[in-house]
């Protein structure tokens, strides 16, 4: 990525790359291996440039060329640009990644907030690495869309399961799979993972045989704890074949307290590298997960909230204060709604907060593709607010909210009940001239 803000460091640089260049001069069979940054691969990306809370496309493989070593570099930079923009446009739109549409580098450039190093390797003309790019929310959304108001999942529970011989770990620190998965950026994914930092008691709650427990009790406690709407649950199985050898890895994909199986992936690494093979793992449990959000298969078990608990009537020994006063309440009234897009759900929402007896919506859980949830705090009784909705085009059948068809009756006003005097007993004369009221009237 080219920015006017790294022209000074990249220029600090210039020295150390010109060591590594006379380093890799005076060894011409090295020159393509040689490694500008040294370090554990599960070390946490450098980031070049401000990718605060952005969206990030990870995991880019580019092998560039150039006249110089920081001439190479800033190509590898605008390759991973090009090649991350079609990504993120097929993960957020599920259409295929060829329909995004065609940028120049200065449009890209323009929505680029910065660039993390995952790995590189940087030769006198050759630059070798994996990165990630971290696209400005505000800036890209003039290019995204009607797709840059996606909304992500409610917040899941993660308990990340590994099976290495007769080992299962689950929240342990030693974990390669727990570190594979905090490794994976916020603004990656479309799913709320909830990641904890373990605590020695959360390593025993969170246990690897935790998984396999269908107490509904204990999951209770735990979905309260953590506050969050369900748990997801991906299991890698590895298998070795000789210390330092090839391994390949079983990937299960769960969801849910009863572990309901989404997919299963098998993967191979050849080189044995186990960091390498965890974190493919990672990226394709993610997009099983994200494609069963957008099927509306991510649907938290309502049972897991815990039940209401009625509160104790108290004896009302306060004074009596005068005066008609009428005290309205808001009572929640749930109701379920298609919603294909964000759009969808936004219109919604517009049209049910703007209905006259209605003192607030808000959205209980979003489902992309499938049915979300909304609580409408109402002032007035069901059959007023079905009216109220009905006259916006909304029709509320039972617990389904619903635009009203082409074509469809309104429902019909409610009758208003008689306000006056009561009718008056007996036969009148049409023609008989009124009685007087007065005192001595006739």
């Amino acid at each position: 990525m080219i920015r006017s803000s790294l022209i000074a460091p990249l220029l600090a640089l210039a020295s150390l790359l010109a060591a590594t260049q006379a380093a890799a001069q005076r060894a011409p069979g090295a020159a393509d291996a040689a490694t500008a940054a040294q370090g554990d691969a599960s070390a946490t990306p450098v980031a070049i440039g401000g990718g605060g809370g952005g969206l990030v496309v990870g995991g880019i493989e580019v092998d560039v060329g150039g006249k110089t070593a920081i001439d190479a570099r800033l190509n590898g930079w605008r390759e991973a640009q090009r090649l991350a923009w079609p990504a993120l446009w097929a993960r957020l739109s599920g259409k295929p990644a060829q329909t995004a549409p065609r940028l120049a580098d200065s449009a890209l450039d323009g929505i680029v907030s910065a660039i993390e190093v995952e790995r590189e390797q940087i030769g006198p003309t050759r630059y070798v690495a994996r990165l990630a790019v971290v696209f400005d929310r505000v800036r890209a959304s003039s290019y995204l869309g009607r797709f840059a108001s996606l909304s992500t999942s409610p917040p899941f529970l993660l308990l990340p399961v590994l099976q290495d011989a007769a080992t299962r770990q689950a929240h342990e620190p030693d974990s390669p799979w727990l570190a594979a998965w905090a490794r994976l950026r916020a603004g990656e994914s479309p799913i709320d993972y909830v990641r904890i930092q373990p605590t020695p008691g959360d390593t025993v709650l969170l246990n690897a045989w935790q998984s396999e427990r269908q107490h509904l009790f204990l999951w209770r406690a735990l979905i309260d704890r953590y506050q969050v709407a369900d748990v997801l649950i991906p299991e890698l199985i590895l298998d070795r074949s000789f210390v330092g050898g090839p391994v390949s890895g079983l990937l299960i994909v769960r969801f849910g307290t009863s572990g309901r199986e989404l997919g299963r992936v098998r993967l191979n690494n050849r080189a044995g590298d186990i960091a390498a093979l965890v974190d493919a793992a990672v990226r394709a449990a993610d997009r099983i997960y994200v494609t069963a959000l957008r099927a509306g298969n991510l649907l938290p078990d309502p049972d897991l909230l815990l039940p209401d608990v009625p509160l104790a009537e108290l004896e009302d020994s306060g004074p009596e204060l005068g005066g008609d006063f009428i005290a309205l309440e808001a009572a929640g009234l749930r109701v379920r709604v298609a919603t294909p897009d964000d759009a969808t759900l936004q219109a919604i929402q517009r049209i049910v907060a703007g209905t006259a007896g209605v003192g607030g919506v808000r959205v209980q859980s979003f489902v992309l593709g499938g049915e979300s949830v909304l609580e409408i705090q109402s002032l007035v009784s069901v059959a007023e607010l079905r009216q109220a909705l009905d006259a916006r085009g909304l029709r509320l059948d039972g617990n389904l909210l619903r635009r009203r068809a082409a074509g469809e009756a309104p429902i019909p006003p409610i009758a208003p009940e008689a306000v006056g005097d009561p009718p008056i007993e007996g036969p009148t004369d049409a023609g008989a001239a009124p009685k007087s009221v007065l005192p001595g009237g006739g």
